[in-house]
């Protein structure tokens, strides 16, 4: 039976057995540090060493992930040089969301690979039991990782903001099986947590605010200073919460367990308060600053938006694994039920007056939705309950919330204002760096660089203007740029910007301010050419005219001498035979017009009759090709077929009368017929009415024009017939219709049809 390492016992020459796990057993490697990429990677010689150094320390690391499992755990726990080189990686690497310079092709391929290769460094670091013959004793191994410092908070929170990204699904199993084997680590976490909850408060504090934290005592309400960063001091600060918030979430996401310890030190709280004080005042600074690069200040608006989507999403992960999950494993179970719903209610009223936050909070996650969920995994809470919050969450949404247009397939419906109707949510799931740090995509991508605050509603680019001249009327002595701010910051009320002007009670973040300050201009300089911020209007109309020759907007030699308001005043020739020359070709390749009367104006058109085709048997009476006369007609095989097997049954009586056959060729008539002349077709109805009276009386008929009839009646039935009528009979059957498809197919070869 296998041994675990911790018990096995190895045997070194001159020397008595000792443990497997020895500091004699390590080899003797120099594990160089890690330094960041160079700023300017230009500069050959600093980014040559630069790249030397990664290499050196990729060949090392490759080299220890090829020892066996009793080297390799010998090498990680007593060698300090590989400890420093890794420390140094986790510091100094950057992060998908810094702001750097981007590496040539050869140095971005080697900070890949070191990246792969530290982080699968970390993975064998937090596996107990690689095989059946290579494992460790699992609490022997959680005092290996704890004692010797292989993992603690910070690195694990430096791990999750570098590999969060691109390995969530691994990094979690690795850093839950840490928190399992040793639980100490969640007593690190808890005396971290006065930590990070100083760090949010010190980013206030350098923004000029005292943040309000659950062991401080209340503020006092007095105005307080606005804030006064310069430029790089604010890009600092953004940087940082930048980088801090993304770690938290990323953390979060990879290890959901610790929510609860984040919510017992009342972070909640904390976070909602800092957004609600902090966020507007950054906003308003950095509009006003004025940063060397146009692209510096889009980059740190686009980090300013993230960052707020950023810290609402780690306020619901927290609710979403302390308060919701819970009720949904544990529906049947009314103590757990009843312990998080109360839980819940006390987080949400906690942050009641952090309004702006409310609003953030209801554009990203529905809290109507939260409260269904409730309702239906159980059914021991009821709606009203949770009624007074909704309507503190509709009145900071109507105030402060702004919701964006849903994109894509709107079938799904968007919430477009706190009604309580389902809407489409923009999920805030990030990710992290991954392996491929300082190249990844970010989680959160601003949508818009314009939003203030919590998403104020901003009106439309007319009725802001509007509301900017209705003020400047008002009061004279303000700029339009201080209007501007002021209308942002106080969601757009003009009554309320009027009023808090003259009773000089302006909010802290506008009462700094310069009263006659200029606006700025609404356009940033990208690489050569210049792109306006808001799209202009032209620019997205949409029309099925557009770029014609007549599109005033886009072609500016227009032919103004085509455009004219009613018909054009033009004499008309009545002598001009030009429309009639165009189509002569035409008619004269058919043939089915009479020239001479079109276009000598010879015979005059009757516009007494206007059924020339009707009764005129056209092409009747035209004299017959020679091609005509040999051209012979056509017939499918199975026609040919039936006419010699009804010419071989001779013998065969046919049941049909000679009534029937009559009318079957009067209806052949009149379908080959058009609309023929009313006295012919009484001519023809007098020779059909003499002609079967003839029959009847069994002559052979007569009448005007009466033709030769042979007998086909015959004899009664039972007396059998003669062979003249059995002929006649025969014939008839064959040749029935023949005249009449004739003419149809002499007319269709005139061109009738």
């Amino acid at each position: 039976m296998p041994l675990a390492l911790d018990k096995q016992e190895v045997s070194i020459e001159n020397r008595a057995s000792v443990s497997a796990l020895h500091p004699s057993r390590i080899d003797d490697m120099v594990f160089v540090r890690y330094t960041a990429p160079p700023s300017d990677p230009n500069d050959r010689a600093e980014y040559d060493a630069w790249l030397e150094r990664v290499n050196f320390l990729c060949d090392d690391l490759h080299w220890l992930l090829q020892q066996s499992h009793d080297k390799f755990w010998c090498q990680v726990v007593f060698d300090e040089r590989l400890h420093k080189a890794l420390d140094s990686f986790l510091l100094y690497c950057p992060r998908g969301h810094d702001i750097s310079e981007p590496l040539p092709e050869i140095g971005m391929q080697g900070q890949l690979e070191l990246c792969r290769l530290v982080f699968l460094t970390y993975l064998r670091m937090s596996t107990h039991k690689e095989s059946k013959d290579h494992f460790i004793t699992p609490e022997i191994f959680g005092e290996i990782l704890y004692n010797n410092f292989l993992f603690d908070i910070p690195k694990i929170l430096d791990i999750c903001s570098l590999f969060g990204k691109a390995n969530g699904p691994l990094l979690s199993k690795m850093v839950g099986n840490i928190f399992t084997q040793q639980p100490k680590y969640t007593d690190d976490l808890r005396d971290t947590m006065p930590t990070i909850l100083q760090v949010f408060s010190n980013i206030a504090a350098r923004c000029g605010i005292l943040l309000e934290t659950p062991g401080t005592t209340p503020q006092k309400l007095t105005n307080q200073e606005a804030m006064t960063l310069t430029a790089p001091d604010l890009q600092d600060v953004l940087l940082y919460l930048n980088d801090t918030s993304l770690t938290l979430h990323r953390f979060l996401e990879v290890y959901p367990a610790a929510s609860s310890v984040f919510h017992k030190h009342g972070f909640c709280s904390v976070l909602a308060n800092f957004y609600e004080c902090v966020m507007p005042d950054l906003t308003t600074q950095l509009k006003q600053e004025d940063f060397p690069s146009s692209s510096t200040k889009k980059q740190l608006t686009c980090k300013l938006q993230m960052i707020r989507k950023i810290l609402v999403s780690i306020f619901h992960a927290i609710v979403q694994h302390v308060c919701l999950t819970p009720v949904l494993e544990n529906s049947s179970n009314s103590e757990i039920v009843t312990f998080c719903i109360e839980e819940f209610l006390h987080t949400m009223s906690a942050v009641l007056g952090e309004r702006r936050f409310l609003a953030a909070y209801e554009s990203m996650y529905s809290f109507r939705d939260n409260v269904d969920l409730l309702l239906q995994a159980s059914n021991v809470i009821e709606a009203s309950q949770f009624e007074y919050i909704q309507t503190a969450i509709d009145s900071a949404f109507a105030t402060y919330g702004h919701r964006k247009s849903p994109r894509g397939d709107t079938n799904t419906g968007g919430r477009t204002s706190p009604d309580g109707a389902p809407d489409s949510t923009m999920g805030a799931g990030g990710g992290g760096a991954g392996v491929k740090s300082g190249a990844a995509p970010e989680d959160f991508q601003a949508e818009s660089h314009d939003d203030c605050g919590a998403g104020c509603p901003r009106p439309s680019d007319v009725e802001f203007e509007s509301l900017i001249s209705s003020v400047k009327d008002l009061l004279p002595h303000l700029g339009e740029g201080f209007i501007e701010l002021a209308l942002q910051e106080l969601g757009y009320d003009q009554e309320q910007v009027v009023s808090c002007i003259l009773e000089d009670k302006l909010p802290p973040s506008l009462a700094g301010l310069s009263f006659d300050m200029p606006r700025q201009e609404r356009s940033v300089h990208q690489g050569d050419g210049q792109v306006a911020e808001e799209e202009d209007l032209l620019a997205s109309r949409k029309n099925v005219f557009d770029n014609d020759e007549f599109d005033l907007f886009r072609n500016r030699n227009v032919d103004m001498s085509k455009i004219h308001i009613g018909k054009k005043n033009q004499k008309v020739d009545l002598d001009d035979k030009s429309t009639i020359e165009v189509v002569r070709a035409t008619y004269d390749a058919y043939g089915s017009v009479d020239q001479e009367s079109v276009y000598d104006n010879k015979q005059m058109y009757n516009d007494e009759y206007d059924d020339t085709y009707d009764s005129n048997a056209v092409g009747a009476d035209d004299a017959d090709s020679a091609d005509e006369l040999n051209n012979t007609r056509f017939l499918p095989r199975v026609l040919i077929d039936l006419e010699r097997k009804n010419a071989k049954n001779e013998g065969r009586t046919l049941r049909k009368s000679d009534e029937d056959d009559d009318e079957d060729e009067e209806e052949e008539k009149i379908k080959d017929a058009f609309v023929a002349d009313p006295a012919k077709l009484r001519e023809q109805a007098e020779q059909k009415r003499q002609s079967k009276a003839a029959r009847e009386r069994g002559g052979r008929g007569g009448g005007v024009g009466q033709q030769h009839t042979r007998d086909v009646k015959g004899a009664p039935k039972g007396q059998g017939q003669s062979s003249e009528v059995h002929h006649n009979r025969r014939v008839k059957q064959m040749h029935k219709g023949q005249r009449h498809r004739a003419s149809a197919e002499k007319k269709m070869s005139k061109g009738m049809f």
